[in-house]
């Protein structure tokens, strides 16, 4: 479901002490923007984003997806896949511009 044509470039963090903020989420569609022209940006914060990160609708942010780790969970524990998932996050940004979708709304829809 995620597309034949779609490359993902992947970004992960694991911090205890904050959430992932605004400005980490520039500095990696930095590198997206670089790459071609239907390369998406997955970026996978364990214990969240901030605020200001979850409801950007910057376009210098548009090529990005957010993913936390309650979305990671769903997937290890098989209630939803993987390419659904990005699908749907993927579609969620397109059609709002809001680059992050809990999978608990996704779930419950």
């Amino acid at each position: 479901m995620a597309g034949t044509g779609d490359d993902y470039l992947l970004e992960a963090k694991w911090q205890k002490a904050e959430n992932v903020n605004a400005g980490e989420l520039y500095k990696f569609a930095g590198k997206i923007n670089g790459k071609r022209k239907n390369t998406l940006g997955l970026f996978i914060s364990i214990d969240g984003f901030s605020k200001e990160s979850t409801q950007t609708t910057s376009s210098d942010l548009r090529s990005l997806i957010l993913m936390d780790g309650g979305d990671l969970d769903a997937v290890l524990t098989d209630r939803i896949k993987l390419d659904d998932l990005l699908y749907r996050k993927r579609r969620h940004a397109s059609e709002t511009g809001n680059i992050y979708l809990s999978v608990n709304k996704i779930l419950v829809s």
